[in-house]
């Protein structure tokens, strides 16, 4: 694309040329945020800004760091082989080899790097543990636990005064895992007086009489509506259990503690029906006095758990930026020398990070090293670059703020830095671009505000060739009964996953971009060009089965199934049951679930013959044979489970249970088979990787998979990596920074509107949170209590969720690269959540409709016997099955030399090979030590791999005059003036049938003792410590060994 052509060439040559100035770059969807962040690095390095070593370049997750880091290199290559000046391209040389000591990571990982380097002055023990996420829930919740012990010996008036308020300490520990997401936070706590209790009681016993007489004597024709029966209970309870108690009336009031619905029609009279939704209306002030005192029980547990981290010297994500943004803030010395270290720091996503990292930013780039209020630090000229799209910022929940990034763009600006503007996009065709401009131009304001950020066009510049499909297209759902979700999303289902297969069969081309026909695509779609975005999790099995039906493969991101997975609650059931052998509910549960199968008939069988529900108790003789030998099965199976966990290490316990009970298998050949199994596989890498971190128990672990599915899993596993064209199917959230050529936005009978619960102000000084006390009832919530004047919090809070709600939609809005197609679900609008596009599909066409040959259904055929299986796995396992047949040939270099010709005459010195090992050994040592002329000390070295080999310590001073003649060689001293130099290089190459006078495919192998690159290219050296008599005897081994370098020459070549 000539950049003369696009609208912001002017910000995109500033992002490369402007160096001494900090910037802020709102870059559009697919206007290249890390392309630009990229060629800014390189800029630094080549204009001399900096050394590469200098450069902090911070990230949203690994998977970008991962990603920038092989980017950075391939542009540096890039830049140098086209680089005519020669001190630039010494600089990105420089800059090539010094590349890993370029800081490029995410936030946490850069805070754990300033931590270790100064742990001292930031009072942490050098050798502290950054501990992951699942480990920080896991300790979390014993420290609840430990903390409410504590409470309950030292101070349980706490507990009593708890229950006064009608209030049990275990529900407030959801309140106590929100709080520990924002300890940086001050937490609302302002009082407010116990409400009068008289006046309330009196006044519910006057609207109580007064539904009496209000409420229809039957129920109405449509039924009671939510007001109705929520006054049936409460008089219920009334006449059972009075009001004349405050906690019976207070349980009272927290049934009523909804807001009623009140449907007039179905009252004796309108009058009435506002009345009582008026009377209904005043009975919530006790939540508000109530809040204070759950904030002053459960903040002590918050800093409990802070405490204990600190004592066992381990970080979780928040201590991390926490203790580094106290490091730097409090010591003018550190944040001297930090800046001195990293003298440019670039941050990619700034929209969706940490508000803490702000601070950290402008700490790191502050000149002022002396003030501790961030917000009043200038950056050094270019020390700062961010990059991000406020059109974008789409994880509130996940502590982004808007407000934050809003305040660095105006510091940014106000400090002497520019704000620039990518509106360029190289991702989507034009049509997609003329669609969603003025759908957006329509939800977002023109300029910025508090709560959302500026609509800015996106000037698409692809071209879509007539004759490939691109643009937009809608799926038309035609009415279903009830407008039931699951049927909408059922329909939609089937539509997509049809069409994706006619599209993969040849049924549409695709326009190309230039990187993908150098990546070898063709116009025909894969299955990986097809993107389906959800809004929520629910319904996602639907799209996957759907898929599965028409055979197309697919991953899945974001779905919540891990928490689901039927298998790993059996699993969790078992792991319960081996650790209390006692507990016979547990173990009824365990027997006639799904992975022992025993039948209600059998368990009761078993007792009424007088057995035992523990499996270590013996099974009654007088059972029928058959039922005995089932439960000796399942009690000896059992009993191996416990003793495996009593012997093996945790995680092995858990691999061989798994492997023993069959489980992965079993989900596998099941329905959705790739995505179950591969929970299971999930389930155990990740309580593997908590063993390691120090949860070693197995008791300890199987609490650790009771709370991954309590809080969820956010990435999925996927079973089978290498197969990489597959139909990605996610929720939205999963999507950002992704695209695809076609792209679904589907599920449109899911709408679902969230109420607040937190509200974080940020602006003016130190953030203060305002948070919903509630205790989880199973599908429902209770609020247990509510700061003073919560309704214009939430007011404030709800305008926050809404524009990042409209965010939310211009990030799917803008993934497709070829063609978008939304469904509808024309019959009720409203509850879908793409409403907001409505409006704008006119003159939209609607999706082909298509047919599909279906996939062949299994058939019935003859029962299988034993017999029958026995002779298939003959079949395939025998001696002429294809999986006995090699499919490859392997062999090694050296193989191949010395059985192609004749093996030279040698003197016989009595050696033997392990001489040539020693050499060999000392020889690597020699040259990973270079350009010094030998290790420390060279002798004490020879003299340890001699006995190693066995061999006689005199030979020490053979190997030394040896070892001195190599040294001043020609070869020796090439080798020192090399570039780069390897030692002990393995490799493997395949060669294909036919090709160098191979027979069937060849793997070859083999390790080249030394390699070095000079100016007319690589050097191979191999070492041969065969003895010499005279000129005719090394013509004879120059001969015999040439072939074996020719060979690694030539694998060398091909790999």
């Amino acid at each position: 694309m000539n950049k003369q052509v696009l609208q912001d060439d002017v910000s995109r040559r500033a992002i490369v040329e402007d160096l001494d100035t900090c910037l802020l770059v709102e870059a559009g969807a697919g206007s290249g945020k890390t392309h630009s962040l990229v060629e800014r690095m390189v800029a630094l390095v080549k204009e001399n800004k900096c050394a590469v070593d200098r450069i902090a370049a911070v990230t949203f997750t690994r998977k970008a760091a991962a990603e920038l880091k092989g980017r950075f290199q391939l542009a540096l290559e890039k830049f140098l082989a086209g680089e005519t000046s020669q001190d630039k391209k010494v600089r990105l040389n420089h800059a090539l080899n010094d590349l890993d000591r370029c800081f490029l990571g995410t936030i946490h990982s850069f805070c754990a790097a300033l931590l270790r380097e100064r742990p001292v002055e930031a009072g942490l023990e050098p050798d502290f543990v950054e501990i992951e996420e699942l480990e920080d829930k896991l300790l979390s919740e014993r420290a609840w636990e430990e903390y409410l012990t504590r409470v309950q010996v030292e101070n349980p008036q706490a507990l009593e005064d708890l229950l006064k308020i009608d209030v049990s300490a275990q529900d407030l520990k959801e309140f106590y895992r929100v709080l520990s997401d924002y300890p940086e936070v001050e937490a609302d706590r302002n009082y407010s007086p116990v409400p009068d209790l008289k006046a309330v009681r009196v006044a519910l016993n006057k609207l109580l009489n007064r539904a009496e007489k209000l409420l229809p004597a039957n129920a109405p024709l449509k039924g009671w509506d939510s007001l109705q029966s929520l006054l049936r209970r409460a008089l219920a309870r009334r006449r059972i259990f009075g009001l004349d108690e405050d906690i019976t009336l207070l349980r009272l009031l927290a049934i009523l503690d909804k807001k009623g619905r009140v449907t007039q029609n179905r009252w004796l009279s309108r009058d009435d029906a506002i009345a009582a939704q008026d009377a209904f209306n005043q009975f919530r002030a006790w939540r508000e006095h109530r809040h204070k005192r759950l904030v002053d029980f459960v903040l002590p547990a918050v800093e409990f758990y802070s405490k204990r981290r600190t004592e066992r010297s381990r970080l979780n994500f928040q201590d991390l930026l926490m203790s580094a943004a106290a490091l730097l803030k409090g010591n003018p010395e550190v944040r001297s020398y930090f800046q001195e270290r990293y003298t440019h720091l670039l941050v990619d996503e700034f929209q969706d990070t940490d508000p803490i990292q702000a601070e950290i930013m402008f700490y790191l780039t502050g000149q002022d090293i002396h003030e501790q209020d961030w917000r009043k630090l200038v950056p050094r000229p270019g020390a700062l670059f961010v990059v991000g799209d406020p059109k974008q910022s789409i994880y509130r929940f996940r502590r982004a703020d808007i407000d934050t990034y809003n305040e660095v763009k105006k510091l940014i600006d106000l400090s002497g830095g520019s704000v620039l503007h990518l509106t360029s996009n190289f991702r989507s065709v034009k049509a997609i671009g003329d669609w969603v401009n003025p759908v957006f131009k329509g939800l977002l304001p023109a300029e910025a505000t508090s709560f959302q950020a500026a609509f800015t066009d996106l000037n698409t510049v692809r071209e879509n060739k007539e004759g490939n499909i691109g643009g937009i297209r809608t799926i038309n759902i035609p009415k279903v009964s009830r407008n039931s979700q699951r049927e909408i999303a059922l329909f939609d289902a089937g539509r997509i996953a049809r069409w994706i297969r006619w599209a993969v069969d040849g049924g549409i081309t695709l326009e190309r971009t230039a990187e993908e026909i150098e990546a070898g695509f063709t116009e025909r779609p894969g299955p990986a060009d097809f993107l389906i975005l959800l809004r929520y999790k629910s319904n996602m099995d639907l799209y996957a089965r759907a898929l599965e039906e028409q055979g197309i493969p697919f991953q899945i991101a974001g779905s919540g199934g891990f928490s689901e997975s039927a298998e790993i609650a059996e699993l969790l059931k078992v792991l319960k049951a081996i650790l209390d052998p006692d507990d016979s509910v547990r173990l009824v549960a365990v027997l006639r679930g799904g992975l022992f199968g025993l039948s209600d008939n059998q368990l009761w069988l078993f007792k009424q013959a007088g057995g035992h529900f523990s499996f270590y108790a013996r099974v009654p003789d007088s059972m029928d044979q058959k039922d005995r030998e089932f439960f000796e099965w399942a009690f000896g199976r059992l009993k191996a489970f416990r003793k495996w966990t009593q012997d093996l290490p945790a995680s092995a316990a858990l691999e061989n249970i798994m492997q023993e009970l069959g489980i992965i298998p079993y989900a596998l050949t099941g329905e959705l088979g790739r995505s179950r199994s591969g929970y299971l596989a999930q389930c155990l890498e990740l309580l593997a990787a908590a063993e390691r971190e120090g949860i070693t128990s197995f008791a300890s672990l199987v609490d650790s998979l009771e709370l991954l599915i309590e809080t969820g899993v956010e990435e999925e596993i996927n079973i089978a990596p290498w197969e990489n064209d597959a139909v990605r199917l996610m929720n939205l959230h999963k999507a950002k920074g992704l695209e695809a050529p076609v792209v679904f936005l589907a599920n449109p009978g899911k709408d679902v509107t969230w109420e607040p619960s937190v509200h974080i102000k940020r602006t003016g000084g130190l953030p203060y949170g305002y948070y919903v006390v509630k205790k989880k009832k199973g599908f429902t919530e209770e609020i247990l209590g509510q700061p003073l004047n919560w309704d214009e919090l939430a007011d404030i809070e709800k305008k926050y969720l809404d524009a990042e709600e409209t965010r939310l939609l211009y990030v799917a809005a803008t993934r497709a690269k070829n063609l978008l197609v939304i469904s509808v679900y024309p019959d009720k609008p409203e509850i879908s959540p793409w409403q907001s596009f409505n409006g704008h599909f006119e003159g939209v066409p609607a999706l082909e409709e298509v047919k599909v040959i279906p996939a062949p259904s299994s058939v019935g055929g003859d029962t299988i016997t034993n017999q029958d299986l026995a002779g298939a796995r003959g079949g395939f396992l025998g001696p002429g099955s294809p999986l006995n047949i090699p499919g490859y040939t392997i062999a090694s270099v050296t193989s191949l030399v010395k059985g192609s010709g004749d093996t030279p005459e040698r003197k016989a010195t009595g050696r033997g090979q392990s001489w040539g090992r020693v050499i060999h050994r000392v020889l690597e040592s020699s040259v990973k030590k270079a350009p010094k002329k030998a290790p420390a000390n060279p002798e004490l070295f020879i003299e340890n791999v001699l006995t190693e080999e066995s061999r006689a310590p005199e030979e020490k001073e053979q190997v030394l005059i040896l070892i001195n003649k190599i040294m001043q060689s020609t070869i020796w001293q090439r080798m020192l003036q090399s570039k780069k130099r390897f030692v002990e290089v393995p490799f493997s190459v395949k060669v294909e049938d036919g090709k160098q006078d191979f027979k069937g495919d060849t793997v070859i192998s083999g390790v080249i003792d030394l390699v070095f690159l000079e100016d007319g290219g690589w050097v191979i050296v191999d070492y041969k410590t065969d003895t010499i008599e005279n000129e005719e005897g090394l013509a004879g081994l120059v001969d015999y060994y040439t072939p074996q370098v020719e060979m690694y020459r030539k694998c060398c070549l091909s790999g």
